[in-house]
């Protein structure tokens, strides 16, 4: 079977948004990716459950593409979450449908790096507010990627994103035609 890509886009204002943006349409032409934007699908956040279990069932490569909202993910992924990742097909007893499966989360944070720092104004760096991020992909047997961060997305220089973008489509790139996971 061909290693394909779910990127799960969940951007509330992605006609205003730059960055977000600008990474989606990077990724369109990118062959055995699968572009899915929640908030064009579900704009009343009725979510079809058993179409987006079946799109993930089709993927090798999850990917969530989003802004970093409060430290978190938005409300509609939030809700995807909570209503998709049911006991049964994505933990629990039977619920192995997305064991093995590889997740990449890429974010667009407004705050610099340094902002993200014990010092800084967020007074913790973005890795440790991912804890449930990494608690769900192993809860649901999945291998965790390292994430892809873009830091001052609101002013973020033509060169800085161009650069963030190559770092997604070569993080999709290797593990769409990389070596097959094994699981730990």
């Amino acid at each position: 079977m061909k290693s394909k890509a779910l990127v799960i886009v969940a951007h509330p204002h992605l006609k205003q948004s730059v960055a977000n943006k600008r990474i989606i349409e990077s990724l369109k032409d990118m062959e055995h990716v699968t572009i899915h934007n929640l908030y064009d699908n579900y704009p009343y956040f009725h979510i079809d459950v058993k179409k987006e279990q079946n799109l993930l069932r089709a993927h090798n490569l999850i990917v969530f593409q989003h802004p970093f909202l409060w430290y978190s993910m938005p409300a509609l992924l939030k809700l995807w979450v909570d209503e998709v990742l049911t006991s049964g097909f994505a933990y629990g007893p039977n619920g192995d449908e997305l064991k093995s499966k590889m997740f990449q989360l890429s974010i667009t944070a407004g705050g610099d790096i340094d902002t993200y720092q014990d010092q800084g104004t967020h007074r913790h760096s973005v890795d440790q507010f991912l804890t449930g991020y990494k608690q769900i992909c192993h809860f649901c047997q999945m291998r965790w990627l390292e994430p892809l961060v873009l830091y001052g997305s609101r002013r973020s220089e033509s060169e800085h994103l161009v650069n963030h973008i190559n770092e997604i489509k070569n993080a999709i790139q290797v593990q769409l035609t990389g070596p097959t996971y094994a699981p730990r």
